[in-house]
This record gives C-alpha cells, sequence and structure tokens, in this order.
C-alpha cells in the first residue's frame, strides 16, 4: 500500500472532522444564549423513614447476585449450591429504628406481596433496604412487585 495515500485519506478525515465542528459551532452560535427569568427551584418536601405500628417504611435497593435463580444455573445443583445465601441487608441506625436485629428473620412487604429472609446489618445508608433482585425465595419483582428505589415496609417476621 502506498504511503503517501494513507497520509492523504488521514488528512481528509480530518479536514472533513473540523469541517463538521464548525458547522455545528456556526448552528450553536445561531441560537444564542438565554436571557429570560430562571425559573425558582420546586419546593418539594424532604422524604424521610418514619415508623407507622412496628413497620418501617423504607426504600427498596436490589441488585443481582451472581449466581441467583437464573436460567443459567438450570440443571446445575452443584453450582447453584455455591449462591449467597439469600439475606436482607440494612444499616445499623435501620434495624435499631425497625426494632430488629442482626439474624432476624425480617419480613420485606409491600401492597403486592412479601419476601421473609434473615436479615443482615451492614455498613450501608440509613432508610434503606436491601434484597437480593431474583434469588431462591426472593423475587423482587414477582413477589413484591417492586423494584430498585420502591417504598417497601421492614417488619420482624411473625
Amino acid at each position: 500500500m502506498d504511503v503517501r495515500r494513507v497520509g492523504d485519506c488521514r488528512q481528509h478525515v480530518q479536514v472533513a472532522a473540523h469541517h463538521r465542528n464548525r458547522q455545528r459551532g456556526t448552528e450553536l452560535a445561531a441560537l444564542g444564549s438565554w436571557r429570560g427569568e430562571r425559573q425558582a427551584a420546586p419546593a418539594v418536601p424532604s422524604q424521610t423513614a418514619s415508623s407507622t405500628s412496628s413497620d418501617a417504611d423504607i426504600r427498596l435497593a436490589t441488585w443481582h447476585q451472581l449466581l441467583d435463580a437464573g436460567r443459567m444455573q438450570d440443571g446445575e445443583p452443584y453450582l447453584a449450591g455455591t449462591a449467597r445465601d439469600v439475606v436482607a441487608r440494612v444499616s445499623a441506625a435501620t434495624a435499631t429504628a425497625a426494632g430488629i436485629a442482626d439474624g432476624d428473620k425480617v419480613t420485606v412487604a409491600t401492597g403486592a406481596g412479601s419476601v421473609t429472609v434473615p436479615l443482615e446489618v451492614v455498613p450501608m445508608a440509613d432508610g434503606t433496604v436491601w434484597l437480593p433482585v431474583n434469588s431462591p425465595g426472593c423475587a423482587v419483582r414477582a413477589d413484591l412487585g417492586a423494584m430498585h428505589g420502591s417504598r417497601v415496609t421492614l417488619r420482624r417476621a411473625q
């Protein structure tokens, strides 16, 4: 291959890119800058975790485990057997506010359903409970009809 042709091609690409960037700059300049009044920030009441009776109303955090109840473990009981235990995780402050302790069985619920699993107290954000998305005995979307950020209640299992 002729080295001069490679250099010519590269120069052509650079010129075309420079032309596109100039054209974009011209289009942005034609728009001008905003000269109107700035909108006031919306007034939104803060949302904090609250307790009603013995239920703590908190936010759900959820994520997939590497090994869960997914299709890749079908027919692989030895692989599935290496999956992490299913637990709910909360901060120490959230556990105290809900009247629960590390190792307790807890129920995480929504209006659509509930999941009961052991509790693990870990360093994490207050007012949040973490559950695995799709593990044996805990399918957040199917069982709770919930997703990351949904409001749930947390209480000691009956």
